[in-house]
């Protein structure tokens, strides 16, 4: 399935709340997190998944054709090639964070304070069938 998409969405929901070691690295997280896609030009869409997490669950995962304007408490943002390189586990998430690979606004002192469950977010979506 393609990433981003509704069908992606459903079934990175379905996989994070399965998911025990997510559950317990982030009990005590509450917020969301919008996983966009930057546009190659800068008037074209950029679509991207939002996400409402509390305390180990996520309450949905929502595709937005275009993303720009969607609120959340956390934006992560790179490239298609960049989010397929995370996806094939072929970069690291805190790494492609750390060399701006992937672009992060919100606290970054609470993303920190929660990185094994941020980590075990990547690590599911990697496990999500993606295309090329």
């Amino acid at each position: 399935m393609r990433f981003p998409s509704a069908e992606w969405a459903v079934a990175f929901r379905a996989a994070l709340n399965a998911n025990v070691a997510y559950r317990e690295a982030a009990r005590a997280w509450e917020g969301d997190v919008l996983f966009r896609v930057r546009p190659s030009e800068p008037d074209a869409p950029a679509p991207g998944i939002h996400l409402a997490l509390a305390h180990g669950t996520c309450s949905s995962a929502t595709y937005h054709a275009d993303a720009r304007a969607v609120a959340t408490e956390f934006v992560i943002e790179g490239r298609a090639e960049d989010w397929g390189r995370l996806l094939r586990h072929e970069v690291d998430p805190v790494a492609a964070i750390l060399h701006g690979v992937l672009n992060v606004r919100g606290n970054l002192a609470k993303l920190l304070r929660f990185n094994r469950a941020a980590k075990e977010l990547a690590e599911t979506a990697s496990t999500i069938p993606t295309d090329p």
